[in-house]
């Protein structure tokens, strides 16, 4: 069965991203990817909501360009 996305305030957001990463994560860092547009702000009446899935997608994102990233190091360096 299809499970909605589950929508989180920054506060939820930054609880559940620290336990998911297992580093601690603040409510500035979850502010931060908002404010630049990393991740999209939900909600209505000054309550910033978001969601689950785009915070999953942002760590496995970040992922795979820092691995691709340390790979073209690691090549180049071979390289030289």
């Amino acid at each position: 069965m299809f499970k909605a996305d589950e929508l989180f305030t920054i506060k939820e957001a930054r609880e559940w991203a620290t336990q998911y990463l297992g580093k601690t994560v603040t409510t500035s860092n979850i502010s931060y990817l908002i404010q630049y547009g990393r991740i999209k702000k939900n909600g209505s009446n000054g309550t910033a909501q978001v969601s689950k899935q785009e915070l999953i997608a942002h760590k496995r994102d970040r992922f795979i360009y820092y691995s691709s990233y340390a790979c073209n190091i690691t090549l180049v360096h071979r390289g030289a």
